[in-house]
């Protein structure tokens, strides 16, 4: 997306604000004591002073009308209390709980960060408040234009966010990758129970009133690793979420999940896809349980992410594509190896691709 094109984008918009005058926004570079990114110079003059960007906008100068933010006005009297420690940054959106997306003024691109104070520095010393967001400015907007940025926030974090942009992804003919014989359902359950520290498998009646709260039966082999195995816990990247019980955290359960991202008025995802395993880096593995086979689909709302002098290489540019293989499939690659440590999640889309090649 060109700078034109993002601007019209952001124009397009709904009840934007009026734009800045001119004299309000060179008022805030002198305050401030930096200039602002001429991106974001321009959309306070030619579009908005506020108000646009993810849920309800970014800050705007001083004369703004935004009023979404009870405590300050406007980018200025946000940054009289933040500039001393981390000059040259702006404190530009809120999205509630301490944590704000900030801009870096001393780049004309804008590189984003995070800033995050409920960081515990007694327990994780060697990490800041203030961490990269991998993003400029341009990236930020034109993902929060698209919905993709607001997604990834909800199912999983802004620190997630940053490691999935971290690096560009591989192309699907450099991975070193043939898909494994699919193992027999029996094959599976077998070899996963034989592993050290699963936790126990979930009673019926969790699985009986996951089912009902869902509104749809689960697939066989996801039933059968339930109630022969472990209540999650098990396969690649963080492992599967749990059915609920009163053992289980509230919010790492398939249920809950559920009733957030799925059954609501603005769902993520189409109805009978279950999110069951994340796996950082805002992805995320969902089954559909509207088959008996349990097709997987990738929730990758920030990819695909490759570099502008590449083509797209048939990587889908959509929050959900396919893993173009079933629950049975994605265990077996687990199980063989595919999936080890060192695996990136984000090459998930390179592998499907992969798999729809064969």
């Amino acid at each position: 997306m060109t700078e034109d094109e993002l601007v019209e984008a952001i124009r397009a918009t709904p009840e934007l604000l009026p734009p800045a005058a001119a004299e309000a926004v060179a008022d805030a570079e002198r305050a401030i004591g930096h200039p602002l990114p001429p991106l974001l110079r321009r959309l306070y003059l030619e579009v908005a002073n506020g108000g646009f960007g993810p849920r309800d906008g970014i800050l705007g100068v001083a004369g703004s009308q935004y009023e979404h933010h009870g405590e300050v006005a406007d980018i200025v009297e946000m940054n009289q209390g933040t500039r001393a420690d981390w000059p040259g940054r702006l404190w530009l959106f809120d999205w509630g709980c301490g944590i704000w997306s900030v801009v870096d003024l001393r780049d004309p691109a804008g590189p984003m960060w995070i800033w995050d104070p409920n960081i515990d520095a007694s327990v994780h010393p060697e990490q800041s408040p203030m961490t990269p967001q991998n993003l400029t400015l341009a990236e930020w907007l034109a993902e929060s234009v698209k919905g993709n940025l607001e997604k990834a926030f909800e199912t999983s974090d802004l620190s997630a966010v940053a490691e999935r942009r971290r690096r560009f992804d591989a192309r699907p003919g450099d991975l070193d990758y043939t898909p494994p014989q699919r193992l027999a359902d029996d094959e599976i359950v077998r070899m996963i129970s034989r592993m050290p520290g699963l936790p126990p498998p979930a009673p019926q009646a969790a699985v009986t009133e996951a089912e009902q709260a869902l509104g749809f039966s689960l697939p066989p082999l996801l039933r059968r690793i339930y109630l022969e195995v472990a209540n999650g816990g098990i396969g690649p990247g963080r492992g599967i979420l749990s059915l609920p019980t009163a053992d289980t955290h509230p919010s790492a359960d398939i249920v809950t999940c559920h009733e957030i991202w799925t059954s609501g008025p603005d769902a993520f995802v189409p109805p009978g896809l279950v999110w069951l395993c994340p796996w950082g880096s805002a992805i995320w593995s969902l089954v559909d349980c509207s088959d008996p086979a349990g097709i997987m689909w990738i929730w990758d709302p920030m990819g695909p992410h490759l570099p502008p002098d590449r083509p797209d290489e048939g990587t889908a540019a959509v929050a959900l594509p396919p893993h173009h293989m079933t629950l049975g499939e994605w265990l077996t690659e687990w199980l063989a190896g595919s999936f080890t440590k060192d695996f990136r999640p984000a090459d998930l889309r390179a592998v499907a691709t992969r798999r729809a090649a064969a």
